[in-house]
């Protein structure tokens, strides 16, 4: 009888593990991430595997609710000027270089290249709908660097894509991915993402560094944010490809 009873409690235990849906996650990580707009100041490391390092300063704008973005390098010498502008929540981008003067459309397939060579590609800098873009499913409650975290699964609707599959670790208190693994098209782990230092800045949380390592390279990217600033007013003729010459 006892047996009975102990195997009942398990499975009652695991029908209320998932109380909550993953579209209930998403949602209440849309209401943290759905600023207005923000303006951040962030500075940029490229750690290469033979250790060698690249810093870089830059701004980065949205508005629009992330619909609109715009990354301004301001230093070394070499890059000042150079702006990445995406709109559509990631779909359209632009790239801007000082040093030609043109400004080139990022086509889908090369949405996988590196940004001013980093570990993060254009498709990683940019803004995404994750129920638009990617079958998403809840596989688990896991810790992930002492977090408690809901683990969910994404897999891409598409094909356009650099990765075959995402699986995420979002904080249960704070609602903000933590940690992310993304796959290759052959199901190899390809990049683990870390959100460093989680805190409250007014009404959003955001964080102090987003660490990406390339698993398969050996190199890793920081981008430390300096400071944030959200539901300011800011110019939206910045966010356009006339812009992007100023």
């Amino acid at each position: 009888m006892k047996k009975v009873i102990t195997l009942l409690m398990v499975a009652l235990m695991s029908l209320t593990s998932f109380a909550i849906t993953v579209d209930e996650i998403l949602d209440k990580m849309e209401e943290n991430e759905n600023a207005n707009s923000s303006k951040m100041a962030m500075t940029q490391i490229v750690t290469k595997a033979d250790g060698r390092e690249n810093i870089s300063k830059l701004m980065s704008y949205s508005i629009d609710k992330g619909d609109k973005g715009l990354m301004v390098y301001n230093s070394p010498a070499r890059i000042k000027g150079m702006k990445i502008l995406t709109l559509n929540d990631g779909d359209d981008i632009w790239f801007y270089s000082p040093r030609t003067a043109r400004i080139r459309k990022i086509a889908s397939g090369q949405k996988s290249q590196s940004v001013n060579n980093s570990d993060f590609s254009y498709e990683d800098m940019s803004a995404e709908d994750r129920r638009e873009d990617y079958n998403c499913k809840l596989v688990g409650e896991e810790k992930r660097d002492g977090v408690l975290s809901y683990k969910i699964e994404m897999v891409p609707k598409g094909t356009d894509g650099s990765y075959s599959k995402i699986v995420g670790w979002v904080d249960k208190e704070k609602f903000m991915m933590v940690e992310a693994h993304m796959y290759d098209e052959d199901d190899e782990l390809w990049k683990k993402l870390f959100v460093h230092g989680l805190k409250k800045e007014g009404k959003y949380w955001t964080m102090e560094s987003i660490e990406m390592q390339n698993v398969l390279k050996g190199s890793k990217t920081v981008m430390k944010v300096e400071s944030v600033e959200f539901d300011l007013k800011l110019d939206p003729t910045m966010f356009s490809e006339r812009y992007l010459r100023k």
